[in-house]
């Protein structure tokens, strides 16, 4: 495995690619960042009963009464009400990596 991890450190096109998946230092990196991770959780915090209610009225309009299940089951795993640790955790090392430098 150590091997393994040295072999990518070492490979160029790894590194070439391991770059362009960094966010770019600019207001459009950080607003990225902040709408892909930060965003959402605050959404669900503040609006998960709203929303819930929402899918479940939707789901219950639907024609096909499977979809109409599935919407309702998954909008109950996905809008709880409660903050994803991994996902802040994430944006954070994004962050974090943007403003990273080996200079």
């Amino acid at each position: 495995m150590k091997e393994k991890f040295n072999n990518l450190k070492n490979n160029p096109e790894f590194q070439e690619k391991l770059q362009q998946m960094k966010p770019k230092r600019n207001i459009w990196g950080v607003l990225g960042v902040m709408l892909v991770f930060f965003v959402p959780e605050v959404v669900n915090y503040f609006y998960s009963v709203e929303i819930n209610l929402w899918i479940q009225e939707l789901a219950q309009t639907t024609p096909n009464q499977d979809i109409g299940n599935l919407l309702a089951w998954s909008s109950e795993k996905i809008f709880t009400g409660e903050i994803s640790w991994f996902n802040i955790g994430l944006g954070v090392a994004f962050l974090v990596w943007m403003f990273w430098d080996k200079r």
